[in-house]
Order: C-alpha cells, then structure tokens, then sequence
C-alpha cells in the first residue's frame, strides 16, 4: 500500500495513458449525442485504481444496481450512497483476486462462466437464464453479474490450488469434536446463516462496524440476507448464500451463541463482534431433538448375555468381554441373528418399529448413534449384557451425531476460512490503490 511520490505518479500516468487511449477525444469529435458521451464519461471516469488495474464509475454503479436488485433494496439515492462505498472494496479485492489469478496463470472462460450462472440460477430455483432477464428488465448490465462470476470463480481456483492441502484434521481431533458433539447432543439445534466482515487493520474497526449496522438494517426492512452475504460476506460461505448448516451449543464463537440463543425462526441479530470481525447472523430453522424424535422409528437386533441382577464386578467384566469379542465378529443383523441362535441367548432377537424416543434411557442413546448394520458396544441392561445392530432407521432424527466425514468437513473448513482470510490481507498490504472520490 505504500509507494514512494515518484513511483505513485509514474504509476498513475501510465494508467492515464491508458485511458486517454480509449478513444475519448474520437467520441467527442464525431458529435455523439449527449446521453452516449455522458455516458461514455461515466465509463472512462476512475472510481478507483487498483495497481495498473482500473475500476470505472460505470461499472461500479452497475454493481451497486445489481446488489440493489438481487438483494430487494429499494433505488434510492440513500440507499446507493450507503452501498458504494463497501461495494467499491469488493470490487478492489475482487480486482487483487484477479491480478492474482493472472500471476499464477490461472484462466476462467467464458464457457465455465456460462455454467455457473446456470448453477446460481439453480440455487435460486430458477430455470437458466432467468436472473439475466430479470436484470435486463430492471435496466442493469448483465456485464456486471458475469464479472462477479468470473472474479469468484477464479479465488475459488487460487485457494482450491494454494490452500487446500494446508487444511489437515487429524482423528484424535475428530475423536474430540465427537465427544464434545455427544455431551451435547440434546440440546436445541440450529440452522444459521450468516455475514462475516473482516476487520483487518483496528483503523478499520469502525467503518466495518457502520457497513455491518448498514447491512444488518437493510435486511430488517426486508433486503434479501443471500443475496448480501454473497456480495459482502469475507466467508467461504458467502458461496451458498452464507448458510453454515446445522450447529449446536459449542460450534461457534460464545458470543455468536449467545445472539442464536436468543433468536426466534426468521430472526437476524448483531452485529456480534469476535476477535476476527463483526457477523449478522440469520436463524434460518431450530429443532428440539428431545421433542421431535418421536417420528424416528429403528429396526434392530439384539443379543443379551444373561447376568445376574446381583452379579458382582468380575462376572459383569467377563461377560462385556465376551459381549467385545462377539462385536468384532459381527458385521450385519443376520451376522448378530447367527450368533444369538448358536448361544441359545434368552430374550435375544429382532425388535421391529421400535419409537426411538420411547425406547429405554439406557439403550436409547448407542441405539440412536448407529450406523445401518453397526453394532453398538457392550450396554448394561437388567437382564445381563446387550449388544444390539441396527437394521433400519425410518423417519428423520435431528438429533442424530453427525458423520465423522461430516465433522472432518467442518473442522477443516473453519480453519480453510482462516488460511482465505490471511492470504486475502496479505494481498491488500502489498497492493497499491487510489480511490477517487
């Protein structure tokens, strides 16, 4: 960002040269009409410049455009002012980002443009070609959807190629997650969006304050929160509209779970200030697991080796060994059926549409984590020591422990958005930019 006089200004002219060369004095010479040269002005007149790159008045103002209509934000020239400013440092990182695609002799075409659009209009539940319509109508170049389009498209090959393999979870800290996910396993879930601004510099601090309090309005009054988390959000979520799925107690920062707590369904809350930024935060859904798996039933098969209500620590031991040795063996329902038939094990066999909510506390718990066709370990019953091996799980169960795939995904993205944040402000230090007013 710091350039001595000299160099600041050879810069400058050169990019001056470059502008004067886009043919200015030609328009003007042959009489265009006075709404194409206002406009061609527009076009030529710097917003800002970002190294030897410059953005143009007239694309920023498409991209206000664009955010005003794909967000619902009424045009009002209030409205504008309070968008320009925060869309201009989009689109400066999103210049950098590009200028760093280039370096690395990464390329999107057009046709790889084309197919993503194709896939927003999906995740809008539109039919291809749909946002470009509605965008035409509402008198904003498309120009400005695909250059969003093809600027994301190319970070998302930068730090698929230079990030990606830093990103390790070990298993020992899936063991951990797991067993903390366990301990919490009943309490509320929630489905949680949200907007995550940076702040880089404490200089800064201030005025991404004022741009989250913006946005955080601008959705109460009814603004789209996907549309702006994919425009402002600094997330790697920003891509799916700022959804971060399913979370319970724990997951997040403590100060994001005290504002979800607090939320109802609908509701937006924040700014929420972490040692990394400010977040707007949207509760998408919430689900009590404790009342509403009552529609989860299971099919299971069970072996219990008999124990004496009053046996003493020894025989209990022997026999969860015995229970362990069988588990080894044991890969499917039929696999359990097999051995429970060659014991002769009383009160052993299938128990079928079982309401996991009305089945013992005892049992409920191994039973509801299973996989089809795994076998819980050794469980203490009355009768003596159980083990039991899912067969089928009908219904939903939102309660039910996520995959370890599921939380290696997590895990691993939590720290993939912290490897993007850095390497994002690492391009801003060494970057040299001229906002014009």
């Amino acid at each position: 960002m710091f350039y001595s006089i000299s160099k600041r200004y050879r810069r400058l002219a050169r990019i001056a040269l470059r502008v004067a060369a886009a043919g200015v004095p030609l328009l003007l010479a042959m009489g265009a009409p006075a709404p194409c040269v206002a406009q061609d002005q527009n076009v030529l007149r710097i917003a800002a410049v970002v190294n030897e790159d410059v953005i143009s008045a007239y694309d920023l103002d498409e991209r206000v455009k664009l955010v005003m209509v794909t967000g619902r934000i009424p045009d009002t020239p209030e409205n504008r002012r309070r968008l320009t400013d925060q869309v201009l440092r989009n689109m400066i990182d999103e210049q950098l980002q590009l200028q760093e695609a280039k370096r690395l002799n990464i390329h999107v075409s057009k046709e790889e443009v084309d197919k993503l659009l194709v896939k927003l209009n999906a995740q809008n539940h539109l039919p291809p070609g749909t946002l470009e319509s509605v965008l035409t109508r509402a008198g904003v170049d498309v120009g400005a959807l695909r250059a969003k389009v093809r600027a994301d498209a190319a970070w998302n090959k930068i730090i698929a190629e230079r990030l990606a393999h830093q990103v390790v979870v070990s298993d020992d800290e899936i063991d951990e997650e797991m067993k903390r996910l366990k301990a919490v396993q009943n309490l509320p879930r929630n489905h949680v969006a949200e907007i995550f601004l940076p702040v880089d510099n404490p200089d800064n601090e201030k005025q991404v304050y004022d741009l989250a309090e913006k946005l955080l309005q601008q959705i109460r009054d009814g603004a789209n929160f996907s549309a702006l988390a994919r425009e402002f959000s600094q997330s790697a979520s920003a891509a799916v509209g700022g959804d971060l799925g399913w979370v319970t107690k724990g997951q997040l920062d403590p100060q994001i779970d005290r504002v979800v707590t607090g939320l109802h369904k609908g509701e937006v809350g924040g700014p929420v200030h972490t040692l990394a930024g400010y977040h707007i935060l949207l509760l998408i859904d919430r689900i009590d697991p404790t009342a509403s798996a009552g529609n989860v039933t299971v099919d299971y098969t069970q072996l219990i080796l008999p124990l004496a209500r009053n046996a003493n620590a020894a025989e209990v031991r022997t026999q969860e060994q015995r229970a362990q040795q069988i588990r080894a063996t044991v890969r499917s329902c039929a696999d359990l059926r097999a051995v429970a038939s060659k014991l002769e094990a009383p009160k052993s066999g299938d128990v079928k549409d079982a309401r996991l909510k009305d089945l013992p506390k005892g049992i409920r718990g191994p039973i509801a984590e299973l996989d089809v066709g795994e076998t819980s370990e050794p469980v203490r019953v009355a009768e003596g020591v159980m083990l039991a091996t899912l067969c089928d799980r009908k219904g939903s169960d939102p309660g039910a422990m996520p995959t370890r795939d599921q939380v290696r995904q997590r895990l691993g993205n939590e720290r993939f958005n912290l490897l993007i944040q850095r390497y994002m402000r690492d391009l801003r230090k060494t970057a040299f930019v001229d906002i014009r007013g």
